[in-house]
């Protein structure tokens, strides 16, 4: 206790340098919190536009369709029946359920002149286009409750993506529409006639090639640099178009957040039967589990240079007070302190050093944390059409970490001086001018 009273008192007589390395540390620990706070929100975010923007929580197909889900395989599809939907709605944790059909398709544009009237050809400039993009087709009254990420990013339409459970219309991505010139159908104005209409074209289950007329109810955008040939149509009508009513490629499902997912997963597998197959979005995505991991990898290199310079800057203010206090140091000595004495000293200054840099600093930085979540953080992806808002969090696991690497980090950036200063000679130290 004595040794603490001394450590202190010290400590508050030079008050300029204890001053300038709180600073320095309170800085590095903000820093750190802060950090860390910008990549859970960040993490937080991806995961959220997977899981709440496209895939939903859970997915249910026909055994062996993912396997060969490149080739869009709409044979292996199911049938959509409201017993199939009840028994799935029947699993504890399972909040909604949305049929899906994905199939490739290819989207044509009408020609932007009639034909000439001596039966030459329509110069090419004039001609519409053909373009292929991967069609998701769903109930939109279903998949809002799956997936409303999907809903905040459609950049047209005042925010709907389907009049109705049914129709002739379709939503694609926003820079696919710009890449092929394809008029925004507006609001309340008459439909075009079908030869000014655009054409999806797609071979359905028997590989027959079959079309529908559809035409442009709303862009969508992306919140991630992904690929823009998607485009999205009533579920009604992508039946209708591939000869498969009543049926549905895969089942996508939201969960409570109180439920865990691979629980739910199970008991989902262990009620369909093994002619099904379940999978979690991170199964579906697992290239985010990498994103994930390498974010965590980056910041801990970040974290470690970060806190060793901070460490660096307190090991040389307790080299400037080994400096300062040689005669001090001599005096103790001289009157029966022992050597190790000397090094507690300086190591329980470093320690004091660290808890209140290192508590001042977690106060700062969960304030600033705290704001951002509450009023967010806009940073588009790079490559993505959509602001994404970032919520910052922290950890309180990595918050308590964070206290105890500054407390011992500090502790021991005062072992180098403090060895230096036991071992100074009472004789020489009283010498020392």
């Amino acid at each position: 206790m004595s040794l603490t009273r001394l450590a202190i008192r010290n400590l508050s007589r030079n008050r300029r340098r204890t001053v300038i390395t709180l600073v320095a540390l309170i800085v590095g620990v903000v820093g750190m919190v802060a950090l860390r706070g910008f990549i859970v929100g960040q993490r937080g975010s991806i995961l959220d536009n997977q899981m709440k923007g496209t895939l939903g929580m859970l997915q249910v197909h026909r055994k062996g369709y993912v396997a060969n889900v490149l080739g869009s395989p709409l044979t292996m599809d199911l049938a959509d029946t409201p017993e199939f939907r009840a028994k799935i709605a029947a699993v504890p944790g399972i909040t909604a359920v949305s049929g899906r059909i994905e199939f490739g398709a290819q989207l044509s544009t009408p020609d932007l002149k009639p034909p000439p009237d001596d039966g030459s050809e329509l110069p090419e400039a004039d001609r519409g286009q053909t373009s292929f993009l991967l069609m998701t087709a769903f109930d939109a009254a279903d998949e809002i409750k799956v997936t409303p990420r999907r809903w905040e990013w459609v950049a047209s339409a005042r925010g709907k993506m389907f009049p109705g459970r049914e129709g002739s219309f379709i939503a694609v991505n926003d820079d696919f529409a710009k890449g092929l010139s394809i008029p925004l159908q507006q609001e309340g104005a008459p439909i075009p006639p079908v030869e000014q209409q655009l054409a999806v074209l797609a071979p359905d289950r028997d590989q027959s090639l079959n079309g529908e007329n559809v035409v442009l109810i709303a862009t969508v955008g992306s919140a991630t640099p992904n690929d823009r040939r998607v485009g999205y149509m009533p579920l009604a009508t992508a039946q209708r178009l591939l000869r498969m009513e009543g049926r549905v490629t895969e089942f996508a499902m939201a969960t409570d957040p109180k439920f865990d997912t691979v629980q739910v997963k199970n008991a989902l597998q262990a009620a369909l039967g093994p002619e099904f197959e379940v999978h979690t979005w991170s199964e579906r995505s697992p290239f985010v589990n990498d994103i994930v991991g390498t974010q965590d990898f980056v910041f801990g290199i970040i974290s470690t240079i970060f806190l060793f310079v901070v460490l660096l800057g307190i090991v040389n203010a307790m080299l400037m007070s080994v400096l300062e206090r040689v005669r001090e140091i001599g005096t103790m000595l001289a009157v029966g302190l022992r050597r190790r004495h000397i090094v507690q000293l300086f190591l329980i200054e470093g320690v004091a050093l660290g808890i209140l840099g290192g508590v001042i600093g977690l106060a700062i930085g969960m304030a600033i944390v705290t704001y951002f979540n509450r009023v967010g953080l806009p940073l588009p992806a790079p490559g993505a059409k959509v602001n994404t808002v970032l919520h910052p969090d922290v950890e309180n696991f990595y918050l308590l970490r964070i206290l105890i690497q500054a407390t011992v980090g500090a502790g021991l950036a005062s072992l180098w001086p403090a060895w230096r200063a036991s071992k100074l000679r009472p004789v020489e130290a009283l010498a020392h001018t």
